[in-house]
């Protein structure tokens, strides 16, 4: 038999959308003072060559923000596991990326497989056709947590708004512990099959994608260690990751994935918020999941974000 996560320690973690709309917590503004911080980023970078790669926390004295960001990363270890900022538009985009660095530099050391800052846009290519990532494609992502391979965790998610969509593109945040306790009252068996564990297929640049590295890039969904509640997902990788290798899933365990599936894409279960030019959102990457719709972009106006992955 599985040994399932505590419920008591589980539900000290779960929250609703209608728990966190009713919160404010999660909620972060720009310090009263942020315009000289700004200057002094601005006034930096000037005189790098590339300020994005030469960036370290010892670059540029932001006390202010650092502060934000201790305070950003308490929210996400020890409280809901979501963070939200809302920023400022009148900042050029460079600045902010640069800003957004600075912030997740003051939590932690990020982790650059995909360059340290990560372009989410529209690239007109289809993820069921490429192994790309979601992100580069306009499309609903699907309920998820980053990254499909196995040696490769972010703690923590980052992403920035640089431009938003004309239409759709709303962000969508979901608790871990609130769709595991729901199982564990509806659906106990199946939650137990998602403690096993599943074939990932590879997408991570620089990755060797042949079939036995496909093989060693297996582990569970659901995992409890450290008396801690944890989960990995992505329903199309380990679709995509069992069919390369010629391991087709059971019909149990597809029953399994469409419980946790109806229990992810619950609107009762989801806080979504649209983010608007300079606002940043933060969320731990073990515990929260994350989606968006899809969206539309125009000649005049491309959706542009930013991620980072923080660990």
């Amino acid at each position: 038999m599985t040994n399932l996560a505590p419920s008591e320690v589980v539900q000290a973690q779960a929250w609703t959308g209608s728990d966190m709309t009713a919160k404010s917590n999660w909620k972060f503004l720009w310090p009263c003072n942020w315009r000289s911080e700004i200057d002094a980023l601005e006034d930096w970078a000037k005189h790098q060559s590339n300020p994005i790669d030469n960036l370290t926390q010892e670059s540029v004295a932001t006390p202010e923000f650092d502060l934000l960001a201790k305070q950003i990363k308490s929210e996400i270890e020890q409280g809901s596991g979501v963070a939200w900022i809302q920023g400022d538009e009148s900042v050029s985009k460079p600045t902010l990326n640069l800003l957004f660095l600075k912030i997740s530099l003051a939590m932690g050391k990020t982790i650059d497989t995909y360059g340290r800052l990560y372009g989410i846009l529209d690239t007109g290519k289809d993820y069921t056709r490429e192994a790309i990532p979601v992100s580069q494609t306009n499309a609903p992502t699907g309920v998820h947590t980053d990254s499909s391979q196995r040696t490769v965790q972010p703690n923590i998610l980052g992403l920035c708004c640089l431009t938003p969509a004309v239409e759709g593109g709303k962000s969508k945040i979901i608790s871990a512990a609130q769709v595991h306790e729901n199982l564990r009252k509806s659906a106990p068996q199946k939650l137990e099959t998602l403690y096993k564990d599943y074939i990932r297929d590879l997408v991570t640049p620089g990755s060797d994608k042949n079939i036995e590295n496909i093989l060693k890039n297996c582990f569970p969904i659901f995992q409890y260690s450290n008396k801690k509640l944890s989960i990995r997902y992505m329903r199309y990788w380990i679709e995509k990751g069992h069919e390369r290798v010629g391991q087709p899933l059971s019909r149990d365990t597809l029953d399994a994935l469409d419980a946790l599936d109806k229990e992810l894409n619950s609107d009762k279960n989801t806080l979504s918020f649209y983010m608007n030019s300079g606002d940043m959102a933060f969320i731990d990457n073990t515990k929260i999941l994350h989606d968006r719709d899809g969206f539309i972009d125009t000649p005049e106006q491309k959706r542009v974000y930013t991620r980072v992955w923080i660990q």
